[in-house]
């Protein structure tokens, strides 16, 4: 395990490009959340709702926002503290590299697959017929290439992982253990005897700097292609259907599920458990609320939630109607019983003269 450095507040202010307000001979020998950090650790302050935490935070110095002071601790003013400190948390915790360079002797590689010099392979993969790898990629054990796959350069295929066949990966791709790429879409005809299987011709195609969590499936298209854009981040246990298309820089949560020929535009933000109907057009900069169920199109910027959805102050106000609904109920029973026995008095007296 790799040794953290050892910086002066200085030198991580000028590392961060920020203004430093305090002692710049402060060594710091970690990072640490606000509430966790001691003297000699480095935190963040990015929301406002946690700058109580400066008032008490052991941490030797933060990174914060511009304008933001403090009389206790060093703090470093930056454009955007959240993004200085995962810069700083890549420089002090590096990701292990536990994989070791080359091809394991357990693994299997078809004669005609061209795989590049500098990639690492693990234990037990399979890599198939014709099936081209690039530069600086890493395949962990047990994951399995099929025929005719293009994998760019530096991509990270985790364990368990399966790509199918003819499926095209950009660079940097990382596909999280058990993810499926290029299984079947869900296509089947309705016949007198049952239903009868769409043979499923087309593939998934996958651009630069994608990420696909863990378990989660993307089905290769009917005919033509399923793509997913660049820059695009999938959470775990995510369905995308056959021919669906995801735009560039769109982040989506888990148990999402997309149905087939959807088309979801760029820098789009999606909540968890959302349901897509197939063949609707969502565009670009939308934001979809968790559980959402979307069963029409989505204009470019709407913000919607709910099941129908619906633009998303709408549904904050139904939401806040249905929780008093048994006041309003109660209500309504007994402007019922005062009008029916105002009603029921009137007929008495008329039956009577």
């Amino acid at each position: 395990m790799s040794v953290p450095p050892a910086l002066t507040t200085a030198e991580i202010a000028q590392l961060v490009q920020g203004r430093l307000t305090g002692p710049g001979d402060l060594v710091i020998h970690d990072v640490a959340k606000i509430e966790d950090a001691g003297p000699h650790d480095l935190t963040f302050l990015a929301n406002p709702r946690y700058a109580r935490y400066l008032e008490t935070t052991g941490a030797g110095a933060v990174l914060v926002s511009a304008g933001t002071t403090s009389n206790r601790v060093a703090v470093i003013e930056v454009s955007d503290p959240y993004a200085s400190f995962l810069r700083l948390l890549e420089l002090y915790h590096p990701l292990p590299s536990w994989l070791p360079a080359g091809v394991h002797p357990t693994a299997v590689i078809d004669p005609t697959a061209v795989v590049a010099e500098d990639v690492s392979i693990g234990a037990g993969c399979y890599v198939g017929p014709r099936t081209k790898i690039g530069n600086g990629t890493r395949i962990f054990p047990h994951a399995v290439i099929a025929a005719d796959v293009v994998i760019g350069s530096d991509c990270e295929i985790r364990s368990r992982v399966s790509v199918r066949e003819g499926v095209v990966l950009g660079n940097r791709v990382v596909l999280q253990d058990g993810a499926v790429i290029g299984s079947d879409g869900f296509g089947f005809a309705p016949t007198p005897e049952g239903y009868r299987k769409i043979p499923q011709l087309g593939r998934v195609v996958i651009a630069d700097d994608v990420e696909i969590g863990a378990n989660s499936t993307i089905d290769r298209a009917t005919l033509g292609e399923t793509v997913i854009g660049k820059g695009t981040k999938l959470d775990n246990l995510i369905q995308v259907a056959h021919n669906t298309t995801i735009g560039s820089h769109t982040v989506i949560a888990a148990l999402t599920g997309i149905s087939g020929s959807a088309k979801i535009g760029d820098r789009c933000r999606i909540g968890g458990q959302v349901g897509i109907v197939g063949h609707l057009t969502i565009g670009d900069d939308v934001a979809i609320g968790a559980k959402a169920g979307i069963a029409n199109d989505v204009e470019n910027g709407a913000v919607v939630s709910g099941s129908p959805s619906r633009p998303h102050n709408l549904w904050k106000r139904i939401e806040a109607s249905l929780t008093r609904l048994p006041e309003l109920f109660h209500r309504v029973r007994k402007l019922e019983a005062a009008v029916f026995a105002g009603t029921d008095k009137d007929s008495k007296r008329n039956s009577t003269s």
